[in-house]
């Protein structure tokens, strides 16, 4: 599901390292797309050629933004790499070109790559990439075939763990979600209140027999049935039979 998500997005910003290979990735991403344009700023469109294989692909070797020609029909763009783009252009240039490309109608996904490792942390080029990205997926350092994927959506970002794989029989790339596991929390048993002072609160079962045992005055005439209640006026009291709220004075 999140590689179909990935497939739908319109600006996807894949951060890889020196030791990641994103090409599976690429070539997931790109599966139904008809139209391709490569911008090729780090390894040469021969390369990018044999690994697509895609009947309409156009590549261009370090191409300038001021002679970009708008596609006129829907198109997929990959651009490798921001960082060599950058170098070439200035991060200024590169960043107003990726801003009107995501604005044009006709290009329905933009691919780019960014070596995180080439970066400095928390640089102008990547916050801006960040803020402009639909999707980012950041390969994990350590653990090759992991990667961390952030899609927004409706004002929203939802995040994950991938684990990638290719099934060779249907050379079909796979992504399995990492679940999380959850720490063991401790059980807090049940504190008896006797436990929490220092004087006896409760009765053992020989006290609460003798505490049975004794009798009030008035019980034994409610247990002979002989029980009444008796009421005397008091002396300030104003009985009246005929308007008893007369003393209200309404």
């Amino acid at each position: 599901m999140t590689l179909f998500k990935l497939q739908t997005s319109a600006c996807i910003l894949v951060e890889d390292h020196l030791s990641n290979n994103c090409l599976p990735l690429i070539r997931d991403l790109i599966l139904n797309d008809p139209c391709l344009i490569l911008l090729c700023y780090e390894q040469p469109a021969e390369l990018w050629r044999d690994v697509l294989k895609q009947k309409h692909l156009r590549c261009y070797d370090e191409y300038s933004p001021d002679k970009w020609i708008k596609p006129t029909q829907r198109t997929t763009i990959i651009i490798d790499s921001v960082n060599q783009m950058a170098l070439f252009h200035g991060w200024n240039e590169c960043l107003n070109f990726i801003k009107s490309l995501e604005f044009d109608s006709n290009i329905t996904k933009l691919i780019l790559i960014l070596h995180k490792d080439c970066l400095l942390l928390n640089t102008k080029l990547q916050i801006h990439l960040n803020h402009m990205a639909h999707s980012i997926v950041s390969y994990d350092a350590k653990q090759l075939d992991k990667i961390h994927v952030q899609i927004k959506k409706a004002g929203k970002v939802v995040k994950s763990e991938e684990v990638l794989s290719w099934d060779v029989d249907n050379e079909i790339l796979k992504a399995t979600t990492v679940v999380t596991q959850l720490k063991n929390i401790d059980v807090v048993e049940n504190v008896s209140p006797a436990s929490l002072t220092t004087f006896k609160i409760e009765t053992d079962q020989i006290a609460q027999m003798e505490r049975n045992k004794f009798q009030l005055p008035y019980m034994s005439k409610i247990n002979e049935g002989q029980g009444r209640v008796f009421y005397e006026p008091d002396a300030v009291d104003d009985w009246d039979d005929e308007d008893p709220d007369d003393d209200l004075e309404i």
